[in-house]
């Protein structure tokens, strides 16, 4: 770390403001913002959609499952932090080949005990992946099992079952993730086909929209009307359902909706080089914005990662870290303060008085 920090208080929250960082953000002429955990809170869909997909095909293979729901939270944050996992579905593959290393009584080597039971075997190995950047998704997750030699039977067998990589129409993951968070309306709506798991509800209905349409007016105000965009890796549809008419202020051409691909298999070979933590969605934001000074504003290591493959000019990319709305924000912070963050703000409602201040 090489930025140091001055600490301020703007809309009741904290912030943390590199010199050079204040100075670029008076210069912002258009806004990019990641989605979860940044304009909504995901907490209640999808992390519990990740957790309840772990734990049902984890059962429904092995007739077993570890006490996912006690640890789920903790060791989520853990491979996120890892920097390749912004799709949630890879996320659930590592915890269900983990899962079934945990069942087989398998823990990293010198690992105090070897883990007492399933559960804490299987937040040993979350450690012990996380513990190095992992940046290629549901691929690293073979890697570290093939190299850590956790390769097993059962490993193989859960392997297949998930059918992963794929979408919901050809993976057993896929599909099950998403009838649990989208419900049997939407995903019926979204795929063409009726769902085989019994959600009626789905949990995309339990998010909370962070971000207020105050703030964003006032940014729009600020860096100008159809200069703010969005790059996520959500599809649309799930964007609109959660977002309704705050979807408006955000430019659609200069936007990127990475889960189009899985939902559209015709969209996924343009989108493909847009995956997180690929930069490309900010070039892109450039380039249409003809921007300068363009500020991106995301809440995970990914989100990060963007600005620095993004490249171009020096300083014509500032990245804001969210960290309010992390499991444990002050981890989050650190993080962000570790990787030379150009600002570190605890909620997104917190820029438009921020970018007021850096300009005055």
């Amino acid at each position: 770390m090489t930025s140091t920090y001055d600490v301020t208080r703007v809309g009741g929250g904290e912030v943390f403001m590199s010199s050079s960082g204040m100075n670029r953000l008076a210069k912002a002429d258009a806004v990019v913002f990641d989605c979860d955990g940044t304009l909504i809170d995901v907490s209640k869909s999808y992390d519990a959609t990740i957790i309840k997909t772990t734990a049902s095909v984890t059962r429904s293979l092995f007739g077993k499952t570890s006490r996912i729901p006690e640890v789920g939270a903790e060791i989520i944050l853990k491979i996120r932090l890892t920097g390749g996992f912004n799709s949630d579905w890879d996320i659930a593959y590592a915890l269900s080949l983990f899962s079934a290393v945990a069942l087989d009584g398998q823990a990293p080597k010198g690992s105090p005990g070897g883990g007492e039971d399933s559960t804490e075997r299987l937040k040993l190995i979350v450690s012990n992946f996380a513990s190095k950047e992992r940046l290629t998704g549901w691929r690293s997750v073979d890697q570290y099992l093939l190299r850590s030699r956790f390769e097993s039977e059962r490993v193989r067998e859960m392997r297949k079952y998930l059918g992963y990589p794929g979408n919901p129409l050809t993976s057993r993951l896929a599909a099950t993730f998403d009838q649990i968070y989208y419900g049997a309306s939407l995903y019926r709506r979204v795929y063409g086909v009726a769902p085989q798991v019994g959600y009626k509800r789905g949990l995309i209905d339990r998010e909370r929209v962070i971000v207020l349409e105050r703030s964003l007016n006032a940014l729009s105000e600020m860096v100008g009307a159809k200069r703010m965009a969005m790059a996520t890796g959500r599809p649309l549809v799930a964007v609109e359902h959660t977002l309704g008419r705050l979807l408006d202020y955000f430019e659609r051409d200069a936007s990127v909706y990475i889960g189009d691909g899985d939902i559209f298999p015709e969209l996924a070979p343009k989108l493909s080089k847009f995956k997180k933590p690929s930069g490309e969605s900010l070039v892109l934001a450039r380039r249409k914005f003809s921007s300068k000074v363009l500020l991106y504003v995301g809440d995970s290591a990914e989100d990060r990662l963007m600005v620095r493959n993004a490249g171009g000019p020096d300083g014509s990319i500032l990245f804001a870290g969210i960290y309010g709305n992390s499991l444990d924000s002050k981890e989050q912070a650190s993080y962000f303060k570790g990787t030379d963050s150009d600002l570190i703000v605890e909620d997104v409602n917190q820029l438009p008085g921020l970018l007021e201040m850096a300009r005055n």
